[in-house]
């Protein structure tokens, strides 16, 4: 087993209710989504969860960098990659030669190995790519920009970074965008986590500051996502799905409230978070599939039951993976002087 060292416990419980509102919203859309289930369909903003604590993570680890002087921007793709792409590419092959075996006339592929594929929506296979085209492309943007901004001072970067936190919500507004999946109209999240780490590593007194009020604030995004929940049994104009950016804020003062003292690190945490934090990636990767086969081999389920089924798959089939590819993985980078 990999050990890893400095793990925040909330953060685990974060990346867990990430991974399970995603699974619950896709679960429902498979069951038929009835209108009685319909709050928990916004559970898909799991994934914006995901790309602020995303952002932090790299953010953080960017920040330190920082602080010895240089960005190696190569060193931090390679890692990126390493982690990511393996487990990736097993799906996505596995996923096309099933496409080949049972349909006539397979879905075209070849954008999906250069995680472009969002930007040619609606996906015919392996939907849930597209929001790791966005992490892979954002990949590519936040390490350069560190590289870029070594120099400048830090009141400087900040306040570039609350910039592109606005330039997603522009763009919207401005109608630039086919798709609400492609990558300049979905950084809000990623970037939102960047800034934060900003705030936490350059600007302590202002962090310090945000934390004391951050249990405060994560409380009132609680509700804010509990109302949006209620909303879907009962709509009405002046509160519906939160946006993007609302979403980003939200979560973010999530991440505040994690990292807030060692106290709130430690002790927000519940049991087995460690467990499918650990696993989310294959997870996300993996339930999908669950989902289909759980619809192939049963029948007229009670949800709960069809719920339990898609879990077990899920689960088991990312215990697989996460131990055969994504574990060998990481320790191949941890050990490999070209990842170091």
């Amino acid at each position: 087993m990999l050990r890893v060292e400095n793990r925040i416990r909330s953060m685990d419980l974060l990346r867990s209710v990430a991974i399970v509102s995603v699974l619950l919203a896709h679960t429902v859309l498979g069951f038929g989504a009835p209108e009685l289930l319909a709050p928990l369909q916004l559970g898909g903003i799991g994934v914006d969860l995901f790309f602020v604590l995303s952002g932090w993570l790299l953010g953080g680890q960017l920040f330190k960098e920082m602080e010895s002087g240089s960005i190696n921007v190569r060193r931090f793709w390679v890692r990126r990659w390493v982690r990511t792409l393996p487990a990736y590419y097993v799906v996505l092959i596995l996923t096309i030669a099933q496409q080949w075996l049972t349909k006539e006339n397979p879905a075209s592929s070849w954008r999906y190995f250069f995680f472009i594929q969002n930007y040619d929506y609606p996906l015919e296979i392996f939907s849930v790519s597209w929001s790791l085209a966005v992490e892979e492309q954002f990949y590519l943007l936040i390490a350069p920009f560190f590289a870029l901004s070594l120099f400048m001072e830090k009141n400087t970067r900040l306040g570039l970074l609350v910039f592109f936190l606005i330039l997603p919500f522009t763009f919207r507004q401005m109608g630039w965008f086919d798709s609400n999946v492609e990558t300049h109209v979905r950084l809000d999240g990623c970037i939102m986590g960047v800034l934060l780490a900003a705030v936490k590593f350059q600007h302590n007194v202002l962090w310090k500051k945000i934390a004391k009020i951050s249990g405060f604030l994560a409380s009132l995004g609680v509700i804010l996502i509990l109302l949006s929940f209620y909303q879907r049994w009962y709509p009405n104009a002046l509160f519906g799905d939160p946006g993007y950016l609302t979403l980003a804020l939200i979560f973010g003062s999530w991440v505040i409230y994690a990292n807030s003292s060692s106290t709130v690190g430690s002790h927000l945490y519940v049991p087995s978070s460690y467990y499918i934090a650990t696993r989310s990636y294959s997870i996300y990767l993996l339930h999908p599939d669950a989902i289909a086969i759980t619809n192939r081999l049963f029948f007229e389920l009670p949800f709960l039951v069809y719920l339990f089924i898609v879990v077990i798959i899920s689960f088991l089939a990312a215990e697989i993976l996460y131990r055969a590819i994504e574990l060998p993985f990481m320790h191949l980078r941890k050990k490999s002087s070209w990842a170091n």
